[in-house]
């Protein structure tokens, strides 16, 4: 483990990946000891990353058990989707007046380096991170800081909900195709260079309404 991190978030992120990266399944129940073990650390940090994982609704705690995921309903995703939706959409429109030439080719630079990275770094924890990196820099060109962070929690908070397609890759899935390759973030960068709003929008729409296949 990076002893250059405090032990808590060590933890707290390597149980987290093990989630996404679906090494952890629904019915596995987690355990302090196993943790303590596994890691080799002590019990502290093992609790303490175990009670934040709880806190944010990823893990629950089984009395006399130890711990397991928390499953994400179809209509949790919905909801989460169309708060994405409201959320993305109103900043693209409020920032498409003032896109610059430079933010764009900074968004393109991205998705290029993004695209090369797709072939170095491939859990589904990569995918999800590479993709929240470009949603979140075209978001900020809106410059409000309340609704950043709106999406920069609905987005952590779809991880789970997204990376379950990637966890057995299947090239006849459109959405793994779509999501590896990248292709709807070249599109919207296009739509930004022609300065079509209307496009723009769909992309982004068509991109976050997958989310509830």
């Amino acid at each position: 483990m990076n002893r250059s991190k405090p032990l808590t978030a060590m933890v707290y992120e390597a149980v987290y990946s093990d989630i996404i990266n679906g090494k952890i399944a629904s019915d596995d129940v987690i355990t302090e000891s196993m943790l303590i073990e596994k890691l080799g650390v002590s019990k502290s940090p093992v609790r303490e990353a175990l009670v934040a994982l709880c806190n944010e609704n990823i893990l629950r705690s089984i009395p006399r058990q130890g711990y397991m995921v928390v499953q994400i309903s179809p209509e949790e995703i919905g909801e989460l989707a169309e708060a994405r939706r409201a959320l993305e959409v109103f900043m693209l429109t409020k920032s498409f007046a003032i896109l610059t030439d430079d933010m764009i080719d900074e968004l393109e630079a991205l998705s290029l380096a993004n695209l090369e990275d797709s072939h170095i770094r491939t859990s589904p924890m990569d995918n999800w991170q590479r993709n929240m990196q470009f949603h979140l820099r075209l978001a900020s060109f809106a410059e409000n800081k309340i609704m950043y962070h709106l999406l920069e929690q609905t987005l952590r908070m779809l991880t789970r909900a997204t990376t379950q397609y990637f966890l057995h890759p299947d090239d006849s899935n459109p959405l793994v195709r779509e999501r590896s390759s990248g292709s709807r973030h070249f599109q919207l960068i296009k739509a930004c260079r022609d300065r079509d709003l209307y496009t723009a929008t769909r992309v982004l729409e068509e991109d976050i309404e997958d989310l509830k296949q």
